[in-house]
């Protein structure tokens, strides 16, 4: 006994494009990254990398907060009082504030 059986297989080709490009990108990006960090360090060991990393990273993090320090503390004070803000107790302060002075 024959059986003939048919089915379809939809291939969707853009798709396909984009994500071998976008993992192409990805890849050329580790390796581009890898290979400088082998160029900086290539005359290092394991442990003498490890501290040259921590140092760089360090220099960065300090850069970095230093060049956005009042960004970062407004945004932190702002968040902070609208956390207050969001609290019985600010609520309840406040209401006594504003029955004081009858406003």
């Amino acid at each position: 006994m024959e059986h003939i059986v048919q089915f379809a297989i939809g291939i969707d080709d853009k798709a396909i494009q984009n994500r071998i490009e976008e993992y192409a990108y990805r890849d050329v990006l580790a390796k581009l990254a890898k290979n400088a960090v082998d160029s900086v360090f290539a005359h290092t060991n394991a442990y003498s990398r490890d501290i040259m990393w921590k140092s760089l990273m360090e220099d960065a993090l300090q850069s970095f907060l230093e060049e956005r320090k009042d960004e970062i503390i407004d945004k932190a004070a702002n968040m902070l009082a609208d956390r207050f803000q969001r609290t019985k107790k600010y609520r309840e302060a406040m209401g006594a504030v504003i029955e004081k002075d009858g406003e």
